[in-house]
């Protein structure tokens, strides 16, 4: 009687634990790419919560040159970018006023020739190209539970930004 009940003791134990494993969720794996371009999976990770399923998507713009990329786990967003090439110079920008309605955002210095207000949560940048009378524009959204909303929390936008941007830039001839 005892060895039955230990063998029904273990199959419950084997049973929960299956359940649990299959209800938790795991780490996934890191991309190397984002919005067709390769980026450092160190400048993801500290974006992308754990979860089972991870989707890019990834749309062309008619309008113009660029595009509108979306990372999301499990079906929620987590990354979003809209960038585009703009032929022209670029209008003047008041850097330390323009993501005042987000949290903690202020104008940050970058890796790159142009300019960026960067928080937590939301970045807005302008790439230099090489001419004068051409520039790219990137509207970059992190949502989710990795958002720090703290004074220091924008590291972590900020890395990706980093890392991001010179490739999107060499994508679309701004830079060389």
């Amino acid at each position: 009687m005892k060895r039955i009940e230990k063998g029904v003791a273990a199959l419950l134990c084997a049973a929960t634990a299956g359940m649990a494993a299959g209800c938790s969720s795991g780490k996934l794996s890191i991309p190397d790419k984002f919005c067709r371009v390769p980026v450092e999976k160190s400048s993801l990770s500290s974006l992308i919560p754990d979860g089972d399923r991870l989707k890019q998507t990834y749309e062309d713009l008619e309008s113009r040159p660029g595009a509108s990329c979306i990372m999301s786990v499990n079906g929620h967003s987590v990354l979003a970018v809209n960038l585009l090439r703009w032929d022209r110079a670029p209008d003047p920008v008041d850097w330390d006023k323009v993501g005042s309605p987000y949290k903690h955002a202020a104008r940050r210095e970058v890796s790159f020739p142009g300019y960026a207000s960067i928080g937590s949560s939301h970045a807005i940048v302008q790439a230099t190209c090489n001419t004068r009378t051409a520039y790219m524009s990137f509207v970059v959204d992190f949502f989710g539970d990795r958002v720090e909303n703290t004074s220091t929390g924008y590291k972590k936008l900020q890395r990706f930004i980093d890392d991001f941007v010179p490739q999107e830039t060499k994508k679309f001839d701004c830079i060389k």
